[in-house]
């Protein structure tokens, strides 16, 4: 109220230069780069996951592949032209049982992709740690953009490690695991896909 009664009296009284420092934001930011400029005419996304996370999990690289698909379509619509659809990499995957050997050019070769992103899932778990009736979502994964003609691959790579909830687990009787899941595997992708375009976060301290 006090800041829409300054407003107020300062466009009575025509003093204008006391608008910038009612609305001035009061929460500083700086700006992100991006790590990499990812540009892709045809990009396809090749996540891998161990034989522990697919036995409790098979869904997992699928899921994650969805979600970094989505983000991409968000931040990067003018870098990246088209996309492989998560579902023909999974039946191809399924069908190609000697994939996990194939060099990853060669893999974006079978795609006519020029660019891959290979999403190992390293670790990927909704349960918190020592505790079964705890949720907390942890995925941990090496990243890697590769070119189909790059004369040295990767050309970026990375580590990506994500929490949810980032403070603390949550009651089974609270939520459910597909909840938890869900803004799990959103928050795993947001991380993954700003390593390639620039943004702002708010500064830790700023003014109140």
């Amino acid at each position: 109220m006090a800041v829409v009664a300054l407003l107020a009296a300062a466009g009575a009284g025509g003093c204008q230069w006391l608008i910038p420092w009612a609305v001035a934001d009061r929460h500083p930011k700086e700006t992100v780069k991006a790590e990499y400029d990812l540009e892709a005419e045809r990009l396809v996304i090749v996540p891998y996951a161990g034989i522990e996370i697919l036995f409790n999990d098979r869904m997992a690289p699928l899921e994650v592949s969805k979600d970094i698909v989505n983000q991409i379509g968000l931040h990067l619509k003018s870098h990246v032209k088209t996309i492989v659809h998560p579902i023909a990499v999974d039946q191809w995957q399924e069908s190609t049982l000697e994939w996990p050997n194939m060099a990853l050019p060669d893999i974006a070769k079978a795609f006519q992709a020029d660019t891959l992103l290979y999403v190992e899932l390293e670790r990927y778990t909704m349960v918190e740690e020592r505790s079964a009736s705890l949720f907390r979502g942890r995925v941990r994964a090496r990243v890697q953009v590769v070119k189909a003609d790059a004369p040295r691959n990767p050309v970026y790579e990375t580590t990506v490690e994500t929490v949810f909830p980032e403070d603390q687990p949550v009651g089974v009787i609270g939520t459910s695991e597909r909840v938890i899941r869900a803004h799990t595997n959103l928050a795993f992708a947001e991380a993954v896909v700003r390593k390639f375009y620039q943004y702002q976060v708010e500064i830790k301290g700023g003014r109140q």
